[in-house]
């Protein structure tokens, strides 16, 4: 007779948890346990991301920049808890990897739901923030003019750059991992790697907050060119 089940794994769903990877008997591998539970757990940070960033986006609506910054900090540990997690699988050999590949089938990490939600969620999301700099009358070259004039915006502007930082990072990992488990210049199901690598490198996710660095870095610059102080930032 089954043992009546704790008020926790009732809660936690420890039994449907627990059962949603391969039994021993039927890994390809020893490592396929480890690389399922990881890519598992990877799937539920990001629908954490997706949670937060959803709060995000209703206080902007809300005028809550303050709270809304805080709320991103805590994306930006989720993006950490993904990136750090995937060390774990630098620890499996390319053979291992190989051998998941034979029964993972055409599946690719391209195809994973939570990634591309993440990728979906700043568009979704500058609007609400360019609302709030209109309702504050206030543009985004003005808050990196002046910093300390707009310290909430400047702040939850700062917010979603980490957002975008810490998912490049993220898959910029990813893509080393691959690098490591096939090389370099292997094709994946999707194309070679390092044109994938190269082409993320060019994307933003909040493409103003980048650009307004240059607008900002650029004034600066010709101001300096003026007073005979520098060439440039490369002067």
């Amino acid at each position: 007779m089954a043992r009546p089940l704790t008020d926790y794994e009732k809660y936690i769903h420890t039994e449907e948890l627990l059962a949603l990877q391969k039994p021993a008997a039927e890994l390809s591998c020893h490592d396929e346990l480890q690389f399922q539970v990881i890519h598992q757990v990877a799937e539920l940070w990001m629908k954490l991301v997706d949670h937060e960033m959803h709060l995000v986006q209703r206080l902007m609506q809300q005028d809550e920049a303050v709270r809304a910054t805080g709320t991103l900090r805590r994306v930006l540990g989720y993006f950490r808890l993904l990136t750090d997690q995937m060390s774990q699988l630098d620890t499996m050999a390319p053979r291992a990897y190989m051998r998941i590949r034979e029964v993972l089938g055409n599946g690719s990490g391209q195809e994973s739901p939570g990634f591309k939600r993440m990728c979906q969620l700043p568009g979704e999301t500058w609007p609400h923030f360019a609302a709030l700099l209109a309702r504050r009358g206030v543009t985004l070259r003005q808050i990196h003019e002046a910093p300390e004039a707009h310290p909430e915006l400047f702040a939850l502007a700062e917010g979603l750059m980490d957002y975008d930082q810490g998912l490049q990072f993220w898959r910029h990992r990813h893509l080393l991992l691959v690098y490591r488990a096939i090389g370099v210049g292997t094709p994946s199901l999707k194309g070679k790697y390092s044109d994938l690598l190269d082409k993320g490198m060019r994307e933003r996710f909040f493409p103003a907050l980048w650009e307004v660095r240059d607008e900002v870095f650029g004034a600066w610059t010709e101001q300096m060119e003026a007073s005979g102080r520098t060439r440039g930032y490369h002067g």
